[in-house]
């Protein structure tokens, strides 16, 4: 199987050390790799930052920080964990800017804080992760000499998708803490409202449209949700007015059970002593510290003496994906799924693997038919949020492959609750299933309004 060919094989990895808790941890350790900066960071009053760490594998970590320096700071933030280098720079090609000095950097994302503090207003909540992407805030980094505020006052200017009460609420918080007359504002809202046909392209895109992009700080899950309003809205209006609304209001999925962000749902690992247990955090240790190539060996020989644990199945194929050997990969998923056929990660993997290699009507049948996860795993009333989201984009990936894109939306939707969780920025599956639906859905539409 070849990467880009059909489908990634999206593999949950090792929950006993989540992405969120590596970037808190040990995000620090990881030399700095590159930092970007938009090239016009200095007339704008905005930054979109990316800052990135290598891991000993090649890949990198990142935080990716929008940053207001006229007034509110950190506006938003968020991190991307052991990214290929491929998936960086395509990230990197949809922000117009140029790489900068990690000094430049954190002066800016910390200095705009400062000044955001003096004001009433708090960093982005995401910034409580993403910040550990960032050198602690001390004296070991210089400190540079950078502007805040426009003409030595905070000036704030409301996002597109502002509402009144939002735009009320950052005014009055400015007059208490500014004082009437000691801070400006533009309501940047009202001029895209005001916009008409002649501000736009041929192809209906508005000509600054980059600027738009850094301005509205819309991520590649939320974009496409967005997006894909549009056309529910225009394959409703040509097909059954108002029914998938009314579908996603009362669908079931998620509803006959409780969802914890504690470790424990289904994280049976089934160690059978604790020289597994240590065994096991002794690879995970080396996984996120040394060259994965180095230490594939000691995974493989892991499988062998522990053959009945499946936790070190789930250990070895995720460093097979890493090192590109996909061959392996799917071999060690499959091996492991037939072993240990009750295990999540054994279910999720070869349904994920499935998908990857275009075969959605078999996916079903690795649920045993279930359609939620309290019948899948009829025992349980508390699942993790972390299970559940990669549940339930894996079967939003089975209903697109089925082409069921209303049963599709049921469960890309069950994702959306969790929104502005660190799970759901951490489960690469909801990104491909958004695209995958994306799609689905533009060539339904066209394929309807051609019918027509």
């Amino acid at each position: 199987m070849t990467k880009k060919k059909k489908g990634k094989v999206v593999s949950i990895g090792q929950t006993q050390m989540s992405p969120e808790k590596y970037v808190r941890t040990q995000a620090r350790t990881l030399p700095i790799f590159e930092c970007v900066i938009n090239d016009d960071w200095q007339t704008s009053g905005l930054c979109n930052i990316i800052v990135a760490r290598q891991h000993k594998t090649g890949n990198v970590t990142i935080g990716i920080y929008l940053i207001d320096m006229y007034c509110l700071g950190v506006k938003g933030a968020q991190f991307d964990f052991n990214l290929y280098l491929d998936e960086y720079e395509d990230i990197k090609s949809r922000f117009s800017g140029d790489v900068c000095d990690y000094v430049l950097a954190h002066n800016i994302i910390f200095g705009a804080i400062a000044y955001a503090e003096d004001y009433g207003f708090k960093p982005h909540k995401d910034f409580e992760t993403a910040r550990f992407i960032l050198d602690e805030d001390d004296e070991d980094v210089p400190l540079m000499e950078l502007e805040f505020g426009l003409n030595g006052k905070p000036h704030y200017v409301s996002g597109p998708y502002d509402d009144s009460v939002k735009i009320n609420n950052i005014l009055a918080i400015l007059e208490r803490t500014a004082g009437e007359g000691n801070f400006t504002f533009t309501n940047l809202g009202s001029m895209f409202d005001d916009m008409d046909d002649e501000d736009f392209d041929d192809d209906g895109e508005e000509e600054d449209d980059e600027d738009i992009d850094r301005i509205s700080n819309s991520y590649q899950v939320k974009s496409m949700v967005e997006i894909m309003k549009g056309i529910n809205e225009s394959l409703e209006a040509l097909t059954k007015p108002g029914k998938a609304n009314a579908m996603l209001i009362e669908h079931p999925i998620g509803s006959q059970y409780e969802l914890s962000d504690e470790d424990g749902a289904l994280e049976d690992n089934r160690f059978e002593n604790d020289e597994q247990v240590a065994e096991h955090y002794r690879l995970r240790t080396l996984y996120n510290n040394r060259n994965v190539e180095l230490v594939l060996t000691e995974f493989e020989n892991a499988v062998a003496k522990y053959p009945d644990c499946p936790a070190f199945y789930n250990l070895l194929q995720v460093a097979y994906i890493d090192m590109l050997q996909y061959d392996k990969a799917e071999d060690t998923i499959n091996l492991m799924y037939h072993t240990f056929p009750d295990y999540f990660p054994s279910i999720i993997n070869y349904a994920g693997m499935l998908l990857a290699n275009d075969k959605p009507e078999d996916v079903l049948a690795v649920f045993k038919g279930a359609l939620d996860l309290n019948y899948l795993y009829p025992g349980h009333r508390v699942f993790h949020v972390g299970e559940a989201l990669v549940y339930y984009a894996c079967m939003c990936r089975y209903f697109i492959g089925i082409k069921d894109l209303d049963s599709a939306d049921l469960y890309l939707n069950a994702t959306l609750k969790y929104l502005d969780t660190v799970y759901f920025n951490q489960t690469d599956m909801i990104k491909v299933a958004a695209q995958e639906l994306m799609s689905a859905k533009l060539d339904a539409l066209e394929k309807t309004a051609e019918s027509l």
